[in-house]
């Protein structure tokens, strides 16, 4: 029965540790006892001290657009 019970607890350890937050779910903070990490394309966010959240991965990307035309001063 012991060895039941050990493999059992180790299952469990390895579920949680292995374990990642769901889209724009939590993902850390001070007493925190879930997933750490995030699934693939999203990051884990510093909200505050006791909030990590999971939101999608994103590049900053800056486009301009310039047109060509006249100015006529008034």
């Amino acid at each position: 029965m012991l060895k039941i019970t050990s493999i059992l607890f180790a299952a469990c350890l390895l579920a949680n540790v292995s374990a990642q937050a769901p889209e724009w779910g939590q993902c850390g903070g001070i007493g925190w006892p879930g997933p750490l990490t995030c699934l693939p394309g999203w990051d884990c966010i510093y909200l505050n001290d006791y909030h990590y959240q999971c939101l999608p991965h994103t590049t900053t990307t800056t486009t301009t657009t310039a047109t060509g035309g006249s100015v006529t001063p008034a």
